[in-house]
């Protein structure tokens, strides 16, 4: 696992709005059905075996996320690794790292540009 540094955390938006745009990238709601947190996941690169995933965890400022006026806030998005036979040491973190800041820094743009 890595923890990007963005400006991604804090970041607030309405739920309805953001969810068909990182859909249309791509992403999709991940983990439990929790109505007070959860993430958007989405495949960074895929090469065999491999994958890496780009999560953007958020929580929900208010109780419904069917409601068109809930807000949710980002947290610290992470790249995660999931590999059939894992090893570690042909994992390049900054090559992967700056990718993944360069794709949430798309979405922060999308964000602060149409929401």
């Amino acid at each position: 696992m890595i923890v990007l540094e963005t400006h991604l955390p804090g970041k607030r938006g309405f739920f309805q709005k953001l969810k068909p745009h990182l859909e249309g990238l791509g992403f999709h709601i991940a983990g439990k059905n929790n109505k007070r947190e959860g993430c958007f996941d989405g495949i960074l690169t895929s090469q065999g075996g491999k994958r890496l995933y780009l999560s953007l965890p958020y929580q929900v400022i208010q109780e419904e996320h069917d409601q068109p006026s809930v807000q949710i806030e980002f947290g610290r998005p992470l790249i995660i690794k999931h590999a059939v036979h894992s090893d570690l040491n042909s994992f390049q973190q900054n090559d992967w790292k700056l990718a993944g800041e360069q794709a949430v820094q798309q979405i922060i743009n999308h964000i602060d540009n149409n929401l």
